[in-house]
């Protein structure tokens, strides 16, 4: 019984450890798509306000369907 109990915990710990890696490795990846995002977004903005055909061609680029481009 004690042992159960013993196992559990440490179970419990380990699981928690692990999942608070996991939790801070998925945070780290969200923060840099985050800021890849933003400093994308305002690129193009800057781009759309400089050049908008090239904007336009940029965004007619990416909406492209995934069999239009084969």
């Amino acid at each position: 019984m004690l042992r159960t109990i013993f196992f559990l915990g440490i179970a419990l710990i380990v699981g928690g450890v692990v999942l608070g890696i996991v939790l801070g490795l998925a945070m780290a990846v969200l923060g840099i798509a985050i800021k890849i995002a933003v400093v994308g977004g305002i690129a193009y903005l800057v781009i759309r306000l400089i050049s908008p055909n090239t904007a336009t061609m940029l965004r007619s680029q990416f909406q492209r369907k995934s069999f239009d481009r084969y």
